[in-house]
């Protein structure tokens, strides 16, 4: 028991870890069409990685939570262009028209990369942090199926 305790209070082991909210009522019943596996798994909390927020600013991807759902695009190479060339291109248009159309508050920002994730993918991460879902390309009902819950 005491090493148990012990790694708890490190953040360690069982009851140091994270906790993962994979079956609370913030997350859809079923996994949404388009879902893939990504380094985090649903309802866990999200990797503070560099993201691209709407100025055009490099920050960190928990400077953003707390406020609204985010939607995250990964697209490796977004770093070496000026953002208002990719702000129209590829999924861009696509997503930002999805993420305009959620019944809730969203910010719409850009990773180069995310542990686990293939290029193109889409993180959905609730306000408190945890992902929500990681979807292959743009899928708008599978956005808002994820947001409504």
């Amino acid at each position: 028991h005491d090493a148990l305790l012990t790694d708890g209070h490190l953040g360690q082991g069982p009851l140091g870890a994270p906790p993962v909210y994979d079956r609370s009522p913030l997350a859809p019943a079923a996994a949404p069409d388009g879902s893939i596996t990504v380094g985090t798994p649903p309802g866990a909390p999200v990797a503070d990685v560099p993201v691209t927020a709407p100025d055009g600013s490099v920050v960190r991807l928990r400077e953003r939570l707390g406020r609204e759902l985010l939607v995250v695009l990964v697209a490796p190479g977004t770093g070496v262009w000026d953002r208002r060339h990719w702000m129209r291109a590829g999924l861009m248009p696509r997503l930002a028209a999805a993420a305009a159309a959620l019944p809730m508050r969203t910010e719409l920002l850009v990773a180069e990369a995310y542990p686990g994730a293939p290029a193109h993918t889409v993180l959905l991460v609730r306000p408190d942090g945890h992902l929500a879902a990681a979807l292959s390309g743009v899928r708008p009902s599978a956005l808002y199926a994820c947001a409504d819950a």
